[in-house]
């Protein structure tokens, strides 16, 4: 990153069939090479989720088995959905947030991950308003590995957890780590 102004992948940054976009100020070098696109899923249960983000709520659909790695295959919605800003992936399904709407194909193997153990979740707080963001079963304890925004994530303060989820607050927007019960 060349610049002062944040440079957040999805927000500020981010890329397409055209190459990279930048926005905000947002200055740096980055490195990107093409890829062929992800092989397209083959038959069999569990290959396909369909997940949507019901009046622009985060959302999170199981997938039924480990993911190992998703991608959208038909966007359903008039919004977005952006990799990384309104749906991603964890262990064991897809979330979608900001009115996403989509069929997503998903690879892996093996069942679906229980508790205990380590999962993740992305929370944004948009427009510095709460929000809160299912995490499936009950969080036993939860940390933050990536922070994405230049407003601070500070436990207690602007996030937090309780019950199935992780709350942030006041600008903060970050990929958790969550222990289940």
């Amino acid at each position: 990153q060349q610049s002062q102004a944040a440079c957040i992948q999805g927000r500020t940054w981010g890329y397409d069939s055209g190459g990279i976009w930048v926005t905000q100020g947002c200055s740096g070098e980055f490195d990107f090479r093409w890829n062929r696109p992800p092989p397209q899923p083959g038959p069999g249960p569990g290959r396909q989720v369909e997940c949507d983000s019901q009046n622009y709520q985060q959302q999170f659909c199981p997938a039924g088995r480990r993911v190992a790695r998703a991608w959208l295959v038909e966007q359903r919605s008039q919004a977005a959905c952006i990799q990384g800003r309104t749906w991603g992936y964890q262990q064991d399904g897809i979330w979608v947030s900001g009115g996403c709407s989509g069929l997503f194909a998903v690879e892996g193997g093996g069942p679906p991950p229980g508790p205990p153990g380590i999962n993740r979740v992305a929370c944004e707080s948009r427009d510095y308003q709460q929000a809160f963001c299912p995490a499936g079963p009950r969080v036993a304890r939860a940390w933050v590995i990536e922070q994405r925004s230049q407003a601070p994530c500070i436990n207690g303060q602007t996030w937090g957890f309780q019950g199935n989820g992780i709350w942030v607050d006041q600008g903060c927007s970050a990929v958790f780590a969550f222990e289940s019960r």
